[in-house]
């Protein structure tokens, strides 16, 4: 069965003849006949007899409308879904996120998101660059932002760059630190701690890393008792109550908005990264891998 025949048999039961049907319809009439006894052949059974100069619907015929009621019902709600997505204002976006994000990147762009477009369901993910990568990988995420670099098979816009900065115990000086001091870092295998140990190993400093958390509040925290020295995103530093020992910069990351090469346009994704964007344009943010 077509939904175009269907739509026929409804017409017809509507206007009580083929004729009058197929002039509201704009089809010819021939053409309307023939769908309709195109339906009959494959239901195997007659769905409409005449009534004088018109058509009236058998009993076979009245329970087929009523699932063609339905059927078109259901069919135009699904194009209207389908067009309100591809306009950006319906179904799902799943956003991906590390948390720089969505702690100080980017709430303000998600609540600003959720009024502008209510018809969106926004799901997001907070997690570290590697797991984010995955999950778009997966088909889990729609959008991601992470630390780059960005692989290959990802199509990547940079949203925000954060300078990453030594820091030590207050009362540190603004000096190197000395040789036998412990760290407290980034967990061994995200991408900021990559950049870090590379910067680090640049500049020839030896680490004894005895702590490891992908916050860099927690990690700021434990600088501040004195536990260690570290490598930070400037702001968060600068944002310390603390008087921590602030050293110069070392490297910078880069945080991408990442999206599936493959995945075709995607106006909700579209309108996020763009407002994610805006924010990044406004200057670097602190956050974490």
């Amino acid at each position: 069965m077509h939904l175009r025949q269907l739509a026929y048999l409804r017409a017809v039961a509507q206007r009580g003849s083929v004729t009058r049907a197929a002039a509201a319809l704009s089809v010819s009439q021939p053409a309307l006949s023939q769908g309709l006894a195109e339906l009959e052949r494959r239901l195997g059974t007659p769905l409409l007899e005449a009534a004088g100069r018109g058509r009236r619907l058998t009993a076979a015929g009245l329970e087929v409308l009523a699932f063609a009621e339905r059927t078109l019902a259901d069919a135009a709600e699904l194009q209207a879904r389908l067009r309100a997505d591809a306009a950006g204002e319906g179904g799902t976006l799943r956003v991906g996120m590390i948390d720089a994000a969505s702690l100080y990147l980017l709430p303000g762009v998600i609540r600003a998101y959720r009024v502008a477009h209510p018809g969106v369901a926004l799901q997001v993910r907070v997690a570290t660059s590697g797991e984010l990568v995955a999950g778009l990988r997966a088909f889990e995420l729609d959008l991601a932002f992470a630390v780059g670099p960005p692989d290959e098979d990802l199509d990547a816009v940079a949203v925000a760059r954060e300078p990453l900065v030594l820091c030590g115990p207050p009362g540190a000086g603004r000096g190197s630190p000395p040789e036998d001091a412990d760290w407290a870092l980034y967990p061994a295998g995200s991408r900021t701690r990559a950049l870090v140990d590379a910067a680090l190993a640049r500049g020839g400093v030896r680490r004894r890393v005895v702590v490891e958390s992908p916050n860099p509040e927690v990690l700021r925290q434990l600088v501040a008792l004195g536990l260690g020295w570290s490598v930070l995103p400037e702001a968060v530093v600068a944002a310390s109550e603390e008087p921590l020992a602030l050293g110069a910069s070392v490297a910078e990351r880069t945080v991408y908005g990442l999206r599936r090469r493959s995945a075709g346009p995607d106006a909700r994704a579209g309108a996020f990264l763009e407002a994610a964007l805006a924010v990044g344009r406004g200057g670097s943010e602190r956050g974490s891998d």
